[in-house]
C-alpha cells in the first residue's frame, strides 16, 4: 500500500467505502429468521453438522459451515451469524468484481483515471441490485460461493499480468470454493485454460499444469478428508440421493423440466425481474426505469467493445460455462441462481464509461439510484417479514396441542416437520377436513385449515391472515389464513391480521 501511486490508493480508499457502506445498509435489512427450505438446513447444519441427517443435505457445504460455526460462536446465534456471512459476502463481492472491471477497461484502452471509474461503476451497480442485497443476505451458501468465484477471477486476471504466483493462489481458492459451493466448479475454467495454456512450462521443476492441480487439491483435502472421516458412507448415500433427485424428479434442470422449450424466456424473465428489479407489476415506473437504465448503461457498454482483450477471454472462460451449467442443471425460476448472471452484468454494465465517459457515468449513476429506489423498500420489508410459513408454525405452536389441515400449501409440512413445535399435520384435500378434524377433536386438540371444507363453510371461520411480499422468495407462500371451527376457543375474537400493505 505504502509503494502505490496516490490515485491507486484513492481509488482503493473509495472502493473500500463503497464496500463499508454496501455492508452497513445491508445489517438493519437483515432477516430476523430462517429465510426457507434450505436455510433451515443450513441452521441445523452449524448446530449440529450430520448428512445423514440432512443437515445439511449433500454435499454438505462444509468450509461454508465451518465459517457459519465460527460465527455462530462469535455472536451466539446461528441464524444471525449466517446472514452476517451472506451480507458481508455480498457486499465485499463489489471488490473483486471492480478488480477486474478496472482491469478490463484498461485492457480495451482505456486511461487509468476512466478505469478506476469503471470499477467503482461496477461495485456501485453490483450493491444495490435486488438479488445482491435481498437474497444476498439470506442464509444460502450462494452469495459466499459467488464471493470466491469473483475472487477466483480477480486472481486469474492479475496473473495475467504478474505470474503464475497469482494464479496458483486462484487454483487454491478454487479448491476452497468447492467446499464452499460443489456446482462452482464450472466456474474453473480460466484456471483450466492456463493449465493447457502453460502445459510445457516448469515452476521450480515441476510443469505448471502440475503445480495448479496440487494447489488445487491443497485446497480441496482439508473439507474433503473431513467429510469423508466423518461419514463416508452417508456421503455417498446423500450424493446418490441429491444427484439423482436433481437430475431424475424434483431438480427442475432441463431433463426434468415440463416446458424445456420456455426456459430461455423464464432465465431472462427471473433475472430482470428479480435481478435487476425490473418489476412489471409492483413498482411499475420504478421497474420501467431501471430496465430502461440497464439497457443504456449496456447499449454504452456495448460501444466499447468489451469482447476484445484477454481481461474477455478469462471472464468468458470464468462465466459461459457456469451460466450454461445454470441454465441446463438448475431451477431457472428461482432467483438464487441469477446471482452469477447479474454479477457479470455489472461487471459489464461497469463499462459503460469506457467509450462515453460524461454520458456512461450519468447512465450508471442513474440505473444505480433507480435500482437503489427499488431495492431499499423491498429489503425493509424482507426484515419486517418472515417467511408466512415460520410465522403459521410459531402461531400455532403458542397454541398446543394444535393440529394443521393443510390444502393446497404442500410446502408448509416441512416447515411444520422441522420446527419440532409438537404440531401435528395433514395434506388434505378441502372436503377431507371434517374428518380431520373429528379425529383430532377427539384427541383434544385444537383444529385448523387453510381452506374452509366446501360443505360447511359458514362452521368455519377466518382466525389469522399471514402474507409476504413474493419478490423477496417467489418459491414460498405469498398470502395464507388459518380457518377454525366457530365452536372453538378463537370463537368470537378478532382475526390476527400480520400483513403490511403493498
Amino acid at each position: 500500500m505504502n509503494g502505490a501511486s496516490p490515485p491507486a490508493r484513492v481509488w482503493t480508499v473509495v472502493l473500500l467505502a463503497m464496500v463499508a457502506a454496501g455492508f452497513a445498509v445491508r445489517l438493519p435489512t437483515m432477516p430476523v429468521s430462517a429465510d426457507g427450505e434450505d436455510s433451515l438446513l443450513f441452521v441445523r447444519g452449524v448446530i449440529h453438522y450430520s448428512i445423514a441427517k440432512t443437515s445439511p443435505h449433500f454435499p454438505g457445504y462444509p468450509v461454508y459451515i465451518w465459517i457459519g460455526k465460527l460465527l455462530t460462536f462469535l455472536v451466539g446465534d446461528p441464524v444471525l451469524g449466517l446472514h452476517l456471512l451472506s451480507a458481508a459476502a455480498s457486499a465485499l463481492t463489489a471488490w473483486p468484481l471492480a478488480l477486474v472491471a478496472r482491469a478490463w477497461a484498461l485492457s480495451l484502452g482505456a486511461s487509468d483515471r476512466t478505469s478506476g471509474w469503471c470499477g467503482w461503476a461496477t461495485a456501485g451497480l453490483w450493491l444495490v441490485t435486488p438479488i445482491a442485497w435481498i437474497i444476498g443476505a439470506q442464509i444460502l451458501s450462494d452469495p459466499l460461493g459467488l464471493l470466491c468465484g469473483a475472487t477466483l477471477l480477480a486472481l486469474c486476471v492479475a496473473g495475467e499480468r504478474r505470474g503464475l504466483g497469482y494464479w496458483i493462489a486462484a487454483a487454491m481458492l478454487g479448491g476452497v470454493m468447492l467446499g464452499v459451493r460443489l456446482v462452482n466448479v464450472s466456474m474453473l475454467g480460466p484456471v483450466v485454460a492456463e493449465c493447457w495454456r502453460r502445459r510445457r512450462e516448469r515452476w521450480h521443476g515441476l510443469r505448471a499444469p502440475y503445480v495448479l492441480l496440487l494447489a488445487g487439491l491443497a485446497g480441496v483435502l482439508p473439507w474433503l478428508l473431513w467429510l469423508v472421516i466423518r461419514d463416508p458412507m452417508a456421503l455417498l448415500a446423500g450424493a446418490r440421493s441429491q444427484v439423482g433427485g436433481h437430475f431424475t424428479r424434483w431438480g427442475e434442470s432441463i431433463w426434468t423440466d415440463h416446458h424445456p422449450l420456455t426456459r430461455p424466456f423464464r432465465a431472462f424473465r427471473t433475472l430482470a425481474i428479480y435481478g435487476l428489479g425490473t418489476y412489471p407489476h409492483e413498482a411499475r415506473r420504478l421497474g420501467v426505469a431501471v430496465a430502461a437504465a440497464w439497457i443504456a448503461v449496456l447499449a454504452m457498454a456495448g460501444a466499447a467493445r468489451p469482447w476484445r482483450g484477454p481481461v474477455s477471454r478469462l471472464v468468458a472462460l470464468w462465466a459461459v460455462p457456469h451460466l450454461l451449467h445454470v441454465f441446463l442443471a438448475h431451477d431457472i425460476d428461482y432467483p438464487r441462481y441469477m446471482l452469477s448472471a447479474v454479477a457479470l452484468l455489472s461487471l459489464v454494465g461497469g463499462l459503460a464509461p469506457v467509450r462515453l465517459t460524461r454520458a456512461g457515468l450519468a447512465a450508471v449513476i442513474v440505473t444505480v439510484a433507480a435500482m437503489a429506489a427499488v431495492t431499499a423498500p423491498l429489503a425493509i420489508r424482507q426484515s419486517r417479514q418472515p417467511p408466512v410459513e415460520l410465522r403459521v408454525v410459531s402461531f400455532l405452536a403458542r397454541r398446543p396441542p394444535a393440529a394443521l389441515a393443510v390444502v393446497e400449501h404442500e410446502g408448509l409440512p416441512f416447515f411444520l416437520d422441522n420446527a419440532q413445535s409438537g404440531v401435528v399435520w395433514a395434506v388434505t384435500p378441502a372436503e377431507e377436513v371434517p374428518r380431520w378434524q373429528s379425529v383430532w377433536e377427539r384427541a383434544g386438540r385444537e383444529v385448523f385449515a387453510t381452506e374452509p371444507p366446501p360443505q360447511d363453510p359458514s362452521g368455519w371461520r377466518p382466525v389469522a391472515h399471514f402474507c409476504r411480499d413474493p419478490r423477496i422468495n417467489p418459491y414460498l407462500i405469498r398470502d395464507l389464513w388459518l380457518f377454525a371451527p366457530v365452536s372453538g376457543p378463537l370463537a368470537g375474537t378478532d382475526p390476527l391480521i400480520d400483513c403490511e400493505a403493498d
